[in-house]
This record gives C-alpha cells, structure tokens and sequence, in this order.
C-alpha cells in the first residue's frame, strides 16, 4: 500500500490528520476504526503522510484565504489537486 492509498483509505475512514512543523502528526479518528494493522501501516509510513497531508493543508490555506473558497471547496479543490498531482 503507498502512502497516499492508505490516506485515501484513513479520508474515506473519516480519520483526520493535522501535521505539524516538528515533523509530528495529530491523528482524530472516529472510535474504533483504527486496527493494529491500520496503524501499522500510518507508522511505517509515517514521513509520506506527513507530506502529503501539510502539502494538503498549504494547498486549502492558499485556495480559501488567496481564492476566496469557502474551506469545505478549498479541501475538495486540494484533494483534487493533490490526487492529479501524484497520479501524472
């Protein structure tokens, strides 16, 4: 599994991830969907994700305050964004 299926998997899940500049991740996730293997799978691949999900953040920052989305279009707008971007 790669970094961004299993982020895929942890959005669709309702698992929340914020990053932070020390390189850590806080992780707010609904009761009981995290299994021993899903977190398994978010430690070893912990860096992709913390990656993916601050690129995320920056990308919703820059649509919501710089375009003038609301934040539920400036997320779907960088969801979209990232998912070409690692898909091309």
């Amino acid at each position: 599994m790669t970094a961004l299926d299993l982020l895929q998997q942890l959005h669709k899940l309702g698992v929340i991830l914020t990053p932070y500049p020390d390189s850590t991740m806080h992780c707010r996730t609904p009761k009981g969907v995290l299994t021993p293997d899903l977190l398994d799978e978010i430690r070893q691949h912990k860096q992709e994700l913390h990656a993916l999900v601050e690129e995320w953040s920056e990308r919703v920052a820059i649509a919501e305050y710089d375009g003038g989305l609301a934040c539920e279009n400036a997320q779907r707008l960088a969801w979209q964004c990232l998912l070409e971007e690692v898909h091309t």
